[in-house]
């Protein structure tokens, strides 16, 4: 026994969605894991890590049609790239993959452009109440630093860590920035909370965006999740061309739910967008092409 807490496992036996998505769909956020004595965790965390391994997350992947990932390089890794940069390398075709980085003040300018060269195209900040402080200078610093990469950021926060840090966010306007996991609202607090609000008076500025993505993680419900469909309809009335999509495979500390399938993930962001093919389409292949580079 680890004596480290263990989380449910992600579905072993996906199956297709009803129905395929479009060709050359993206999944804007899949998190790997491989051996642990290869690439061991730089956190002492007290959560078991999933096993998560590259080629399963293509396998995955493949059963559910979608021919793009953006690897986004899990947090317990710190600043030790070894694990993304060895499987970035490792593909003989990186035309339909990307990644996405943690990075902080000591990752020295040669890094992030080696970075750039394999196919890196973003920086992920985690900033919320449940991780360490993130100082608002070392934040705009770092923004600085994609910028200058041509990269996009990414926002992983809570709602009320969004208000916290509102005054400095609304300085962003000229660098892309993705809202993640549809700011992990709490939805019971309904579409008029201050949070919901202030995300749609940022979605009208032609530089943000939002990730549509585990609004089955932040529901009240097991199954259906219901209450997360009058958000993702919200958030794509508000700019559908800067919706993206992802399943956040393999689906870390999962709790107190059902684990689902990952088809049902899909058929959550159809009902979103009112089964519509148009939506689907600027969703799952435009907008994660025009953000990540994709041609």
């Amino acid at each position: 026994m680890t004596g480290k807490e263990i989380f449910p496992d992600w579905d072993r036996n996906p199956r297709p969605p009803a129905p395929l998505p479009p060709p050359l769909s993206c999944d804007c956020q899949v998190h790997v894991y491989e051996d642990q004595k290869t690439y061991p965790v730089r956190w002492n965390i007290q959560h078991e890590i999933p096993d998560g391994p590259f080629s399963e997350a293509q396998r995955v992947l493949k059963v559910l049609g979608f021919e793009r990932m953006v690897l986004v390089h899990p947090s317990v890794y710190d600043t030790d790239y070894s694990m993304l940069k060895d499987i970035l390398r490792g593909l003989p075709d990186r035309s339909n993959y990307r990644g996405v980085v943690v990075v902080k003040d000591d990752v020295c300018d040669a890094e992030l452009r080696e970075l750039a060269e394999i196919g890196v195209c973003g920086i992920r900040f985690h900033i919320s109440a449940r991780y360490e402080p993130y100082p608002k200078d070392a934040f705009l610093r770092t923004v600085e630093r994609a910028k200058a990469l041509g990269w996009h950021i990414r926002l992983h926060m809570d709602g009320p860590d969004l208000l916290e840090y509102a005054e400095v966010l609304e300085t962003l306007t000229d660098i892309p920035v993705v809202i993640d996991h549809m700011g992990r609202l709490n939805l019971s607090l309904g579409l008029e909370q201050p949070a919901m609000k202030w995300i749609l008076s940022m979605l009208r500025r032609e530089n943000w965006w939002m990730m549509l993505s585990n609004g089955n993680r932040i529901s009240a419900l097991d199954a259906g999740w219901d209450d997360a469909v009058p958000f993702g309809k919200e958030f794509i009335d508000a700019a559908p061309d800067r919706m993206i999509w992802a399943t956040d495979w393999p689906h870390v500390r999962w709790r107190k739910k059902r684990m689902m399938n990952d088809a049902e993930e899909v058929e959550l962001l159809y009902r979103y967008a009112d089964h519509d093919p148009g939506l689907i389409q600027k969703i799952l292949v435009d907008n994660p092409a025009r953000l990540h580079g994709f041609r």
